[in-house]
């Protein structure tokens, strides 16, 4: 009888222990989950801890940053001194170059004059030398008419000789005052040429002044980057702990809402395969009884033919064979579920997890997650489903989101950067592949594109940050 009861037992027992590895496996899925959210308390509890120390160095970092600035302010000053003294230089250069033109259309004007009356001097030259060298004032005042033609005559060759004395001196002032123009000519041209010097000089330091100033730029352009990447301020860490700690707490409960559900199903499934065990045995307890008293009435008449045989024929004899049936049974195992993500976006990778060269500020560092281009398309996707962390301006990631997950029992944080829209909002549940914003180029970037980040247990910076690809298909 105890191979009869065997089969229908080991069923019941099988599924009893398979609900209980499975409801095992689930507990401990959520026991992780609370883990990784007392994991989060004690990170947010680290950094209040190290908040006076992370704020020495910010205000030694803006201290150095008020310097470069106070540094760069003294150039601008000297900037505009220098800007206003080439100003002046060149007005002065200005009036020098009209002195210049005046001087050298007034030399011009006086050559034009004394060639003229170069002219005019040779005519009267000539005239004398045909009157043989002089005018003959006794035939001027012999051939008189009368004593009023002779006062007229006399009154001519006086006015005569004056004007010749006139044009003489008036000759010999204009050859002087070429001589003087142009001797303040010399003087204005070589004023200018010192002039030009100086200007050039004042351009040079200028120049060296500019350079200077662009060193200094980009000087604090590292300091603000150090403060924008890598000194994220301590409030804003701590609301972002904060809203992490709630997401991940709203994902804890919606798992526990999924797995009490599930713990439902599971318990109702128990109980109809346990009835369903119960009355396979039931029915195979009642067929083998059955069977039993079939063979044992089969038995009898059995005995009775043989009785009957034995008395009619005791030579003959004969054996008799039983035979046993059996039934059989199965079951499956159910399938572990992927924990591969949905892809952020539909454009091609552009640049991998890893170090690298910054594209804005040089240098080695590590980029710590996986670029997407825009050629697919500008919309971007929810990884997995989830609750919104945050969903704005983040430092040099410019307009961010950040969702929490859970997958396989554990919490992991998405982050998604440099967008140029945002479609969700902090707290708002998101679904696997759902639009969730819009591809951009803001923050620190170089051009329209997703940058992808994926940290298992939570957001705490670029060292909790893995390769995304090892998320995706």
């Amino acid at each position: 009888m105890s191979r009869v009861f065997s089969l229908p037992l080991f069923l019941l027992i099988f599924v009893l222990v398979l609900t209980a590895v499975f409801s095992s496996v689930h507990a401990n899925e959520g026991e992780e989950l609370e883990e990784e959210i007392e994991g989060l308390e004690e990170e947010r509890e680290e950094t209040l801890e190290e908040q006076q120390e992370r704020e020495a160095e910010l205000e030694e970092v803006q201290s150095e940053m008020s310097d470069v600035e106070a540094e760069l302010q003294r150039l601008d000053d000297e900037m505009a001194s220098t800007n206003r003294q080439i100003d002046a230089k060149q007005e002065e250069i200005d009036l020098t170059m009209d002195r210049v033109a005046d001087l050298e259309e007034q030399i011009r004007e006086l050559e034009e004059r004394i060639s003229d009356r170069d002219e005019l001097l040779k005519e009267r030259v000539r005239q004398m030398y045909q009157n043989g060298g002089s005018i003959n004032y006794i035939e001027v005042i012999l051939g008189a008419q009368n004593f009023g033609d002779l006062i007229e005559r006399i009154s001519a060759l006086n006015s005569i000789a004056q004007q010749d004395q006139n044009i003489l001196d008036e000759h010999v002032a204009d050859m002087e005052a070429v001589e003087i123009a142009k001797e303040d000519l010399e003087s204005e041209l070589a004023f200018l040429e010192e002039q030009m010097t100086d200007l050039e000089t004042l351009r040079a330091n200028l120049e060296a002044q500019s350079a200077e100033k662009d060193g200094y730029l980009e000087e604090l352009a590292d300091m603000g980057y150090v403060l924008e990447e890598e000194l994220i301020s301590l409030d804003e860490k701590e609301e972002f702990l904060i809203a992490q700690t709630q997401a991940a707490e709203q994902e804890l409960a919606e798992w526990e809402k999924a797995e009490e559900e599930r713990r439902r199903k599971e318990a109702e499934e128990q109980r109809r395969k346990e009835e369903e065990a119960a009355r396979r045995a039931a029915e195979q307890a009642a067929a083998e009884e059955a069977a039993a008293e079939e063979a044992a009435a089969e038995a009898a008449r059995q005995a009775a033919a043989e009785e009957a045989a034995a008395e009619e024929a005791a030579q003959e004899s004969s054996s008799n064979n039983q035979t046993d049936s059996s039934n059989s049974g199965g079951n499956s195992a159910p399938a572990a579920s992927g924990g591969i993500f949905h892809r952020p976006a539909d454009g091609r990778v552009t640049s991998h997890f890893g170090m690298r060269t910054h594209p804005v500020h040089g240098g080695q560092r590590l980029h710590a997650g996986t670029d997407f281009g825009r050629d697919g398309g500008r919309n971007i996707y929810a990884a997995e489903s989830g609750t919104v962390i945050s969903s704005g301006w983040f430092g040099g990631y410019g307009n961010t989101i950040t969702v929490s997950h859970v997958v396989n029992g554990s919490s992991v944080t998405t982050l998604y950067a440099h967008l140029s829209g945002s479609n969700v909002s902090k707290g708002q549940r998101v679904s696997r592949g759902q639009v969730i914003g819009t591809m951009g180029t803001t923050g620190t970037s170089t051009g329209v594109h997703l940058h992808f980040e994926v940290h298992p247990g939570g957001y705490s910076g670029s060292s909790s940050a893995v390769n995304p690809m090892g998320y995706l298909n």
